[in-house]
């Protein structure tokens, strides 16, 4: 469910901080957007490609996966991804003390949970210049890769396999509807994983 609080206290702001409660809160424009903490479902998508990925991308020296960074074009506009990946040498672009990027990073990852903005923050990735945008659905697993090109993300089509690219993070992405299930294929290691 959305609700929209029109000049919500700065006490009710204060709280969910002191709490924690603004892990994930964002500002769109200047717009403070609360969102609700994620399911243990949604957080078991997010940690195992957080863990899968981000072994293979340091030992394969393609860079860094970082959680809870977000993705920012102003102090008063700024989402946060489930994650973000910075390819080896573009780790200057961390501010470790906003916990935030400026520039668009190589890839976001957005897991969709019913009722969530995901759809409505993809304007804003692209004009970040977001390299790659990956999304996966939280309950069927479907997974889509928008790669930024000329200005606009387009969608990258499945091989012939149904095999889904991400040029980023070097591996393959594609569901597996019987599980369902997320299967990931490492191009370097040739090794598949599921989710």
């Amino acid at each position: 469910m959305k609700v929209l609080y029109l000049d919500a206290p700065e006490e009710i702001i204060r709280e969910r901080r002191r709490k924690g409660l603004d892990r994930y809160d964002e500002l769109w424009e200047g717009v403070y957007h609360m969102v609700s903490p994620p399911s243990e479902r949604h957080q078991y998508i997010v940690g195992e490609l957080f863990g899968l990925l981000g072994v293979y991308a340091q030992s394969h020296k393609l860079g860094t996966l970082r959680l809870g960074l977000g993705v920012r074009a102003g102090e008063e506009n700024y989402r946060i991804p489930e994650w973000i990946f910075l390819r080896t040498g573009r780790e200057t672009l961390l501010k470790p003390d906003s916990g935030t990027v400026d520039e668009g990073p190589d890839a976001v990852l957005e897991v969709r949970s019913p009722g969530d903005e995901t759809d409505e923050k993809i304007p804003f990735y692209e004009k970040r210049a977001v390299r790659e945008l990956i999304i996966v659905d939280r309950d069927t697993r479907a997974v889509a890769v928008f790669c930024h090109t000329a200005g606009h993300f387009r969608p990258v089509s499945p091989n012939a396999a149904g095999w889904i690219y991400s040029e980023a993070l070097r591996a393959f992405f594609r569901t597996d509807v019987a599980g369902p299930r997320l299967l990931l294929l490492l191009e370097f290691d040739r090794s598949e994983h599921s989710v």
